[in-house]
């Protein structure tokens, strides 16, 4: 019975690893909303009666942080935009063109041109429609090559990535649990084994401190020593897995072996799971055609938009000038310049949507990333996966501490009993 009593040290110990790290890898990702009470102090010091995950906790700050090492150092968004061709956006919303035209049209001409318009026979409004539409396709072409040359005039990068990681509390949990699954699950295994070898560790002090007490006759209290082994195990078992993933970062030979951060060694593999995912949910063609549009900067795209088309007019202005009324003065016509571009900017939204298959397909965003990702340092790289446990990684570590602790004071007094402890 004694003997079973010693033997169950490491094994108690390996489960006190393998409990401590699967609730250190669960309290990173949940819950998404904090539960308990005391929110505020939690938002202060990070503790209270309460918790939340540390990753939806911290989302923005630790979107944030990959955000800059994404705009920093692996991709810029000329480097995206510059990949579309403005005749190949042309031809694809060539289909629309005509219906779009007839709606800036009709919303503009009899604003302006009241009587005029009403006027004009159907078949001549269907010739200036006509014509419009063949410079519409001019237009457009000019829009688009002046929103290339100044697109990062009209999109933040930085701003917008971070605000798409942060709109979906699971998005973000989703990436960093995909980039670093393997990493996860080597947490949760190797607190069975790094557990297990601490435990022979503690079952031969114990034994120990034991003999020393029955040679000595001396009855000194043991009751610390089981809850204080627990807490180290507990403490180190989630230490060492997170020293493991990251350290050392760059290849390094100890002892004739080669030792290197297991997440750095996956570089490859990481890159494409964390370049499909934030090419597929963050920088597709729809969001970065959204941020244009509607994003705080869309002023920059109608100051494209007014532009050319204050070009267009003054350029066409010449020939329907005998239709005009001699009372048209230069405050209407500037009226009527802008109230062309609001026209536009009113209709080519759904016009874009046409464009989204092609334009995923030649921004080609998963491949930029991944073989950007791929060839960074090492030490560059880390920062992709690490910002989810540097943020609160002492709070895991002091948790499993804790834990463990709690677990050996229940080893001492359940497993030996009371007698031992005195």
């Amino acid at each position: 019975t004694e003997l079973l009593q010693f033997f169950s040290i490491p094994v108690v110990a390996s489960l006190i690893g393998y409990g401590t790290n699967v609730l250190a890898i669960q309290m990173t990702f949940l819950p998404l909303e904090y539960l308990g009470f005391g929110e505020k102090l939690f938002r202060k010091i990070g503790f209270s009666c309460g918790w939340q995950g540390i990753i939806p906790a911290n989302a923005a700050k630790m979107a944030r942080k990959a955000v800059v090492l994404l705009t920093t150092k692996i991709i810029k968004i000329r480097d995206v935009f510059d990949q579309l061709d403005p005749a190949e956006v042309v031809r694809l919303i060539q289909p629309v063109m005509r219906q779009t035209t007839t709606r800036i049209l009709n919303k503009v001409a009899p604003v302006h041109f009241p009587d005029l318009w009403e006027s004009l026979p159907v078949s001549t409004q269907a010739e200036v429609v006509g014509g419009a539409c063949e410079l519409a396709p001019t237009v457009v072409r000019k829009i688009l090559v002046a929103l290339k040359a100044d697109i990062e005039e009209a999109v933040d990068l930085e701003d917008f990535a971070a605000e798409k990681l942060t709109e979906d509390p699971l998005l973000i949990n989703e990436i960093f649990e995909n980039c670093g699954r393997e990493e996860f699950r080597f947490i949760e295994r190797s607190g069975l084994y790094f557990g297990f070898f601490l435990g022979i560790i503690q079952m031969v002090i114990w034994y120990l401190l034991l003999l020393l007490r029955r040679v000595t006759e001396e009855d000194f209290p043991l009751g610390w020593f089981l809850p204080l082994a627990g807490a180290l195990c507990g403490y180190l078992t989630n230490w060492i897995a997170l020293w493991v993933i990251f350290k050392p970062i760059e290849p390094t030979r100890v002892a004739g072996v080669m030792m290197h951060g297991l997440f750095l060694r996956r570089q490859a593999e990481v890159s494409a799971d964390f370049a499909r995912l934030t090419a597929e949910r963050v920088l597709t063609a729809e969001n970065l055609w959204q941020r244009i549009l509607y994003g705080p900067r869309r002023g920059q795209f109608e100051k494209i938009v007014r532009n050319a088309l204050m070009t267009l007019v003054d350029e066409q202005i010449s020939m329907i000038r005998p239709l005009v009324p001699f009372t048209f003065g230069s405050k209407e016509y500037m009226s009527l310049k802008a109230d062309l571009a609001s026209a536009f900017l009113d209709e080519f939204p759904n016009c874009v949507p046409l464009t989204y298959d092609y334009c995923e397909e030649a921004m080609q965003t998963e491949t930029l990333l991944r073989t950007r990702l791929s060839d960074l340092p090492y030490y560059d790289f880390e920062g992709v996966l690490h910002p989810v446990f540097e943020e609160d990684e002492w709070k895991l570590i002091a948790v499993g501490g804790l834990l463990g602790g709690m677990v050996g004071v229940f080893q001492g007094l359940v497993v030996f009993g009371a007698g031992y402890a005195l």
